[in-house]
């Protein structure tokens, strides 16, 4: 998420953050149909199909193809990151620090393969984000 907000930056843009927890609609087209479905996917829920049928009406095949695979993967590599515990970075860390308190994430499990405690300022936390694209 702090390329995310770094890269919408970058052109001029606002990320919508609140989507990475299921709310809103993202600031996207579709949003909310792509949302409820990579929430349906990646929980197994029982809104799967409904959220697979809503979302192919909206995108269309190819559309929805590209969606899934993009669930898929992202859901592969956080599975991987906090199976094997890879802590944040730094630079992540630092960059991320407001909006992992607004949305919550801290809560989630893999919170706990890092130490969120380490103090940051704001000079400290632009720093890492300008890192990021040096």
């Amino acid at each position: 998420m702090v390329l995310l907000r770094a890269s919408s930056k970058a052109i001029g843009e606002d990320a919508v953050l609140e989507g990475a927890t299921g709310e809103g609609d993202g600031g996207l087209p579709h949003g909310e149909a792509l949302l409820r479905f990579a929430e349906a996917a990646t929980r197994n829920s029982e809104d799967l199909a409904a959220a697979r049928e809503h979302l192919l009406e909206a995108v269309g095949h190819v559309g929805f193809v590209e969606v899934a695979a993009t669930v898929g993967i992202f859901n592969g590599l956080v599975r991987v990151a906090d199976a094997t515990g890879i802590p944040l970075d730094d630079g992540t860390r630092n960059g991320s620090v407001d909006f992992r308190e607004s949305l919550g994430l801290n809560r989630f499990g893999g919170a706990a393969n890092s130490d969120l405690t380490a103090a940051t300022d704001d000079a400290d936390r632009d720093d890492s984000v300008k890192q990021l694209f040096a």
